[in-house]
């Protein structure tokens, strides 16, 4: 910019702030936007005679719509689930075809992902696309971990707590815990890891039920109840397990163990019939 100062001791104002706004960078770059205008205006006075810059345009928008139609109406040649129990897959594959009759587009997957995704039995989904029509869906499944008993239904729900089924009846869901009590379903991590802390008893307990909001009664298949504790939770189970230990086919008349208070466990027996009762069967019995 020096063919900018002056030789002048003292220049004019004007020049004084003409000359120092060529130091600004906002300047210099109006100035080369000014000029790529002008040299655009005279390209195209002296290269674009002939040229009919309107129908250019529309041929391009042509071209682009079409190469665009061509990415959206993208055919599916085959549909890959990887993850999923077959009874998912299946149902994926359904949602994937009915998706592209209503216009199935490659740049919509994310829009697939969260569909798959409102599956019950999905906690994770991935889509992925190639040019071939293949769909990949790679799920990962929601795992069933027990069965609450609610309001006369059987609701299979995973370690969260979501629901995945729901049944009239207990048939067929036996090798997962059951589950009764208010609230119950709020305390899932707690019960999978009372069952794990039951270890091979696991198969003699008939349902874990929630009782006051705070603690657990083990209801076992041989009619036998188990009061947990509040408090010490892993002291009472360790009783727990030492009286079945123990005991084995003889606690039979034994009607609940009373653990709430860990230092004096109470043992219930089935009340003795009456001697009448007795006396009469004998006599019937005698003939």
């Amino acid at each position: 910019m020096n063919w900018l100062k002056s030789n002048d001791p003292a220049p004019s104002r004007l020049y004084y702030k003409i000359n120092r706004l060529f130091y600004r960078l906002w300047f210099r770059l109006l100035l080369m936007a000014v000029l790529l205008v002008i040299i655009i205006l005279l390209s195209k006075k002296f290269f674009y005679k002939g040229i009919d810059l309107n129908a250019e345009i529309r041929f391009l928008s042509e071209e682009s719509s079409a190469i665009y139609k061509g990415l959206t109406e993208l055919s599916i040649t085959r549909i890959l689930v990887k993850g999923g129990q077959e009874s998912l897959k299946k149902e994926i594959i359904t949602l994937v075809e009915n998706a592209a009759i209503e216009g199935f587009s490659a740049l919509n997957a994310q829009a697939l992902r969260k569909k798959i995704e409102d599956i019950r039995k999905v906690k994770k989904a991935f889509v992925r696309f190639s040019t071939d029509g293949l769909v990949i869906v790679n799920v990962i499944e929601r795992k069933e971990a027990v069965v609450f008993f609610n309001n006369d239904l059987y609701e299979v729900l995973d370690g969260t707590g979501v629901i995945l089924s729901i049944k009239q009846n207990y048939e067929g869901l036996s090798s997962l815990p059951l589950l009764v009590g208010k609230d119950a379903s709020k305390n899932i991590n707690a019960l999978l890891a009372l069952v794990n802390e039951i270890g091979s008893y696991q198969s003699e307990v008939l349902y874990y039920e929630w009782v006051g909001e705070r603690r657990w009664d083990i209801h076992m298949k041989s009619e036998l109840v188990f009061k947990l504790p509040e408090n010490n939770l892993n002291k009472g189970i360790e009783v727990m397990r030492m009286f079945l230990h123990e005991t084995n086919k003889l606690s039979k008349p034994v009607v609940s163990v009373d653990l709430r208070n860990i230092d004096k466990p109470i043992i219930r027996f089935r009340k003795a019939p009456p001697i009448e009762y007795i006396q009469k069967n004998t006599k019937r019995l005698a003939g």
